[in-house]
């Protein structure tokens, strides 16, 4: 008898001790254990787990989505070092204040703002911006892979706003596969928009404006760049490869239309070009001087504006050919060059996907 009145007290003991456990409120907003797969960051204190983007990083462990809402960061050197993490911007607030629109991350542009170091990750609905600074430094928005480390593959910039930046305002290191590059607005960037240095990437739907150099520039060959719109750029497209096609593009008022330093010919196909002079030189190519027939790019079906509807469109363009002397010296020789498009369209392409 006294064994089963000392199991009930011993239970009833239990019993209150587990809701007392389960009634403790933390301290703040949340644990923020591991087990939690969401983190989130709002600029008004105590709203959110964190203030700072940075340190939910820093935090975060792989499989985290880390959600940014709405309001300003003065940040750089957010680097991302785990796999699989999503970094979410989160257009309006989670708490007090009345912020509103993609968070803004403004790095001061000594430093780049983003930096990933990891695969499998995302960082999508941000507007981001690392003005130019004094002296000038070859810092970035986002940076995607450092060279000579581990490959950092399937990763994902979408949907942010990327402007005044002092070098490039996304770059990819020679390193990694399937990085993708989609709908993002990017302009003021004093050097390219948009530069990719891997072999496997998908670059579309960005609408990029204002850049000092390209709006685009991709090294590798058998890639595709399409759906992209493109204004007021040194270049529209510059690339340094081989057999790549570039699709259903539009480009307008670049210096350039598309810069080619190519070994081998490229496909330029159902673009839009548009708002230039008949006699400006819309695209140059570099040439071995034996090899410069092997290098002849194929414009097909391309909307030119100033086509008159009449026979093939004559494309006006620079050859620069090269003579490498005993491998020492090296003699480049520029030449007006005229490429055709047998076949232009009569009407401007109506691209999908650009907002």
């Amino acid at each position: 008898m006294k064994k089963n009145i000392l199991a009930r007290k011993c239970l009833t003991i239990g019993v209150i001790l587990f809701f007392i456990g389960t009634s403790i409120t933390p301290s703040i907003k949340s644990e923020l254990t591991h087990d939690k797969n969401i983190i989130t960051v709002d600029d008004e204190p105590g709203d959110a787990d964190f203030t700072s983007i940075k340190e939910a990083v820093n935090y975060s462990s792989p499989g985290d989505i880390i959600e940014v809402y709405s309001g300003t960061y003065p940040q750089d050197r957010i680097r991302i070092m785990k796999e699989n993490i999503s970094l979410l911007g989160i257009s309006h607030e989670l708490g007090e204040g009345n912020d509103s629109g993609k968070p803004f991350i403004r790095g001061n542009g000594t430093a780049t703002v983003i930096h990933i170091d990891a695969s499998h990750v995302i960082v999508s609905n941000f507007t981001i911006e690392n003005p130019w600074s004094e002296p000038l430094n070859f810092v970035y928005c986002i940076c995607v892979g450092t060279s000579g480390a581990d490959e950092q593959n399937n990763n994902m910039i979408s949907d942010c706003i990327i402007r005044n930046s002092t070098h490039v305002g996304i770059i990819v290191p020679s390193i990694g596969e399937n990085i993708r590059i989609i709908n993002n607005h990017i302009s003021h960037c004093n050097n390219t928009g948009i530069e990719v240095n891997s072999e496997s990437f998908i670059i579309t739907g960005n609408v990029i404006t204002d850049c000092l150099q390209s709006g685009i520039y991709f090294r590798g060959g058998l890639q595709n760049v399409s759906g992209n719109r493109i204004r007021r750029c040194g270049n529209g497209i510059k690339m340094s490869g081989d057999n790549n096609i570039v699709y259903g593009n539009d480009i307008e008022n670049c210096s350039v239309g598309i810069f080619d330093l190519g070994i081998e010919g490229n496909i330029i196909i159902k673009n839009n070009f548009k708002n230039y002079g008949r006699s400006v030189y819309w695209w140059e190519r570099y040439s071995g001087y034996i090899l410069w027939g092997l290098k002849k790019d194929r414009w097909i079906g391309n909307y030119w504006d100033t086509w008159i509807g009449v026979g093939p469109k004559k494309i006006f363009g620079i050859l620069i050919l090269w003579i490498n002397i005993f491998d020492e010296f090296l003699i480049t020789i520029p030449i007006s060059w005229v490429d055709f498009d047998w076949h232009p369209a009569k009407e401007p392409y109506n691209i999908p996907g650009i907002r």
